[in-house]
């Protein structure tokens, strides 16, 4: 074989090499291609449906999960549900649940009745119904002072079971570190002189967080 025909074979074999070489390549940025399309339209997707999603109120919490996270964030905990955005709801979620035990105590104390309401206890507010939850013994408590407070008739003995009370819904305020303002809106209902009660009468929080 001459030396012409051995470059001419060298030549065409190396051409096959690169022709699959190329054919190779084209290939695989294809394939890279399409699978950049295909996380990128993942994405997009996630992205557009977590915008879609309304946010959880508290984070998704209810009852004592969330009481027992707001009592962490106040002892310096770290926000792992991201609810502190939402302490101005919490704490009107919390005062009408305080206000419903005291008013149902006194009501039920009026007349002679004893059933204590569930703890967690179902609120409702404007964005829906959540749950919430006290410590059984400070429920108990809130409770059980409304009864004597709506039985008794009594000027001064009212006005030791309204310290009581005071000083039951201070011990909540402490524990998730809400301040005074928190007991003076919770305690705002009870009155020292013998009330005329109105059942049908709903609770609203004394401010509006929801509306916002």
């Amino acid at each position: 074989m001459s030396l012409e025909n051995i470059v001419i074979a060298v030549s065409l074999l190396l051409g096959i090499v690169l022709l699959i070489l190329i054919i190779y390549l084209i290939s695989r940025v294809n394939d890279l291609e399409a699978k950049a399309f295909s996380l990128q339209g993942t994405a997009n997707s996630a992205e557009k449906k977590t915008e879609n999603e309304p946010q959880k109120v508290f984070g998704g919490l209810s009852g004592r999960q969330l009481w027992d996270e707001w009592v962490s964030i106040a002892n310096g905990g770290d926000d792992q549900y991201g609810i502190k955005g939402d302490r101005d709801r919490f704490l009107a979620l919390l005062e009408l649940h305080v206000r419903s035990l005291i008013k149902t105590g006194m009501e039920h104390g009026a007349s002679s009745t004893n059933e204590q309401p569930s703890n967690p206890l179902t609120i409702k507010m404007l964005r829906g119904e959540f749950e919430s939850y006290l410590p059984s013994s400070q429920a108990s408590r809130l409770y059980e002072l409304g009864r004597e407070l709506g039985a008794s008739e009594d000027t001064q003995q009212r006005a030791a079971l309204s310290a009581a009370l005071a000083e039951t819904v201070d011990a909540i305020s402490m524990g998730i570190d809400a301040g005074s303002p928190f007991v003076e809106s919770a305690m705002r209902d009870v009155p020292i002189n013998p009330p005329e009660f109105e059942p049908s009468q709903e609770l609203v929080p004394s401010d509006n967080p929801d509306s916002s």
